[in-house]
């Protein structure tokens, strides 16, 4: 989350910009308006070949009509929740085509391993994080290089970054602040507690 402070007298909101590595829409749906999705979201489909978009639960829609007859019996679930049916099986499912260009090319619109976030989209998240106040990090290890560039970026501008996360981090040694909680029930008793100290 890049934050920046309440001015003096001025009614603010804390928050100014999210940058979120999740795809799932969970920051949207818990009412963020500013938000970056730096590797994409599995909300919206994008054919490769011609750049046809549309959304994740009309094409969900659309499988299902060219698999009516398709049934699977899940044979294992892997430690990364994929789902090992028969290969037998997985012969007789209709692949999906893209319904301008007809290509096989369709995929979730999120930066896979190995593939690189746009430049676009992590010059837009240096330009947010370089405007505000503060970075606070939240809920992240900062393992990955796609969000540990603006911590160390803060560091090297001797701007403040803190660190909200269980367990360390690749910036602890940047930061100013760690605090080691979880996410949902640190933020629930802050907010609580500053709309104590607020004024009415």
């Amino acid at each position: 989350a890049v934050v920046s402070t309440q001015s003096t007298g001025e009614k603010q909101n804390m928050v100014d910009w999210v940058i979120t590595q999740n795809v799932d829409r969970l920051h949207q749906k818990a009412g963020s308006r500013n938000v970056t999705e730096l590797h994409g979201t599995t909300n919206i489909v994008t054919c490769q070949r011609c750049n046809y978009v549309t959304d994740r639960e009309s094409f969900q829609t659309y499988i299902q009509l060219g698999n009516q007859e398709f049934t699977a019996e899940i044979i294992n679930v892997t430690p990364d929740a994929d789902a090992e049916i028969d290969t037998e099986l997985i012969k007789t499912f209709n692949t999906p085509l893209c319904p301008d260009c007809g290509s096989d090319l369709l995929k979730p619109q999120v930066v896979f391993f190995g593939s690189n976030v746009v430049s676009e989209k992590v010059d837009h998240c240096y330009e947010k994080v370089r405007d505000a106040d503060r970075l606070l990090v939240a809920g992240s290890s900062l393992h990955v290089m796609s969000g540990y560039r603006f911590a160390l970026d803060t560091s090297r501008r001797k701007g403040e970054l803190a660190i909200l996360n269980i367990g360390e981090t690749r910036a602890d040694q940047l930061t100013d602040l760690k605090v080691s909680a979880r996410c949902g029930e640190f933020f629930e008793r802050f907010f609580r507690r500053n709309m104590e100290l607020s004024p009415s």
